[in-house]
């Protein structure tokens, strides 16, 4: 077990910091031999993915898919760019950058990602008024991706992603890759996908090794002929599966009103965040701008995501 070194109390930010991204997200904080660690990796990004419940494999279509599977970045036709906000609580945030430039054929991208907790006191044993001095806490993710269609229908692609975690005086890092694939009907109506993530060595932190958590993911979107003043729905549904982990549902849907307002609704199944999300899109092109409210079953509250992108 991972043990902070020295007799020292940290504040309740700390505490759930840790709950956060140990509890809801078990492995990180606690992380024996045999088990994953890095578990800040299993949180998604996108805003319009967590709006529809995570669901998001086969349909993402902007930066945010340099996480959810790197294939589907050929679907980006110049530079998309796109910035997400998560806000939990105790000052605890999740940032994430991307950027792809693609011509419909290929397409490269890069991201940066950080979970980070600011302002943690650092006390002994003793009562004080006053701290010993105060930490930050983060999780970080550098990744470039690459991807290619390979016939008219099917896509790959891959992700290699630099991995940084440091809590008080303790590091760990490391590197990891992801796998994507993405078939896309002639009629463009049915997508079918499926990604291998966190693929890489062990890590260790202080003296313990602990292994990181390699997903595997399948999903399917699907377009139904609808075209009514406009209108777009879509359907999508994702089955993953993490080492040591029970299977995951996710389930989402979208409405989208003249190609300027979208409305996502969205299912998932997994012990934290067991339940409906739901999310919503203004575009204004070249611009749009995102919302999602993803609520928590273990009692810690709720989390909100905002995004704004710009595709040029």
């Amino acid at each position: 077990m991972r043990r902070c070194t020295g007799a020292q109390i940290f504040t309740v930010r700390y505490i759930i910091f840790l709950f956060l991204i140990g509890s809801l997200f078990p492995g990180l904080c606690f992380a024996q031999v045999g088990q994953t660690g890095m578990a800040f990796l299993k949180i998604g990004v996108g805003t319009r993915a967590a709006g529809m419940g995570n669901a998001a494999t086969a349909i993402v279509d902007d930066a945010s898919a340099l996480f959810w599977n790197p294939a589907r970045i050929t679907a980006i036709k110049g530079f998309d760019a796109t910035f997400i906000h998560t806000s939990w609580f105790q000052d605890v945030s999740h940032e994430f950058i991307g950027i792809v430039a693609g011509n419909g054929v290929s397409a490269v991208g890069f991201s940066f990602t950080i979970m980070s907790v600011d302002g943690i006191e650092r006390r002994t044993n003793t009562p004080s008024r006053q701290p010993l001095a105060t930490f930050n806490a983060y999780d970080v993710v550098l990744s470039g991706s690459y991807a290619r269609r390979i016939t008219e229908t099917v896509s790959a692609g891959i992700t290699l992603k630099g991995l940084s975690e440091k809590i008080l005086f303790e590091t760990a890092s490391g590197v990891a890759f992801d796998l994507g694939m993405a078939y896309q009907g002639l009629n463009q109506g049915l997508i079918l996908a499926g990604t291998i993530r966190n693929i890489g060595p062990q890590m260790s932190f202080v003296r313990e090794k602990f292994d990181l958590p390699r997903e595997v993911r399948v999903g399917t979107g699907y377009k139904p002929p609808i075209d009514l003043f406009q209108d777009r729905v879509l359907i999508s549904a994702d089955i993953s599966k993490y080492k040591g982990e029970p299977i995951r549902l996710n389930m989402g849907s979208e409405y989208t009103y003249q190609q300027r307002f979208s409305i996502m609704i969205g299912y998932q199944t997994r012990q934290d965040q067991s339940g409906f999300t739901t999310g919503f899109r203004a575009q204004f092109h070249p611009y749009r701008i995102d919302y999602a409210f993803v609520p928590f079953s273990a009692g810690l509250g709720d989390a909100h995501r905002f995004a704004i992108g710009i595709r040029w």
